[in-house]
């Protein structure tokens, strides 16, 4: 019998929190479409070329090495971040810069293990509204958050990938 009740509420808070997150994601706004692209071939284009608003952000939590990304955006955009995200504004970059910086801070920091930076356009229609750049076990996602007619402001999201052995809980790299 205890069972039984206790399979209900179980179902039951199921049920609610999936009808809360769906109602979370509802009022984020729209996912944006992204397109992997080869960051060498694109360091050959005008597109590459070009220094774009930058911000530097990182994994935080009980992980000993945390991993680095990027957004590159254009001009007249907002970038919300949510709060508590280690972020570090750049100024202006390009993307040769942003690969330079990620060698930098990843040597600063001692680390051995990072991997290439993927590199991904982001879309808000059919433009390209900016460029993500980050280590292989960072998920970048970028929702359109923008109020009315108010400035573009786009909410960058981000989750670590790493998994953890089990055995001393060390993160899973792969070495590229």
């Amino acid at each position: 019998m205890k069972m039984r009740s206790r399979a209900r509420m179980l179902g039951a808070f199921i049920g609610i929190l999936c009808i809360l997150l769906a109602a979370g994601c509802a009022s984020t706004g729209p996912y944006l479409k992204w397109n992997q692209v080869d960051a060498g071939a694109l360091m050959r284009t005008d597109a590459g070329r070009q220094a774009y608003n930058t911000i530097r952000f990182s994994t935080y939590g009980p992980k000993a090495q945390q991993l680095f990304g990027y957004f590159l955006y254009k001009d007249g955009i907002e970038v919300d971040m949510g709060g508590g995200i280690p972020m570090t504004k750049l100024g202006k970059k390009t993307l040769t810069e942003v690969m330079a910086d990620y060698r930098s801070v990843e040597k600063a920091n001692m680390y051995s293990a990072g991997s290439m930076l993927i590199v991904r356009e982001v879309f808000r229609g059919d433009a390209v509204v900016g460029y993500t750049a980050a280590d292989i076990n960072i998920d970048v996602n970028i929702w359109d958050v923008t109020k009315d007619d108010g400035p573009p402001v786009l909410r960058l999201v981000y989750k670590d990938l790493r998994e953890e052995d089990g055995l001393n809980k060390r993160p899973f790299r792969r070495n590229y």
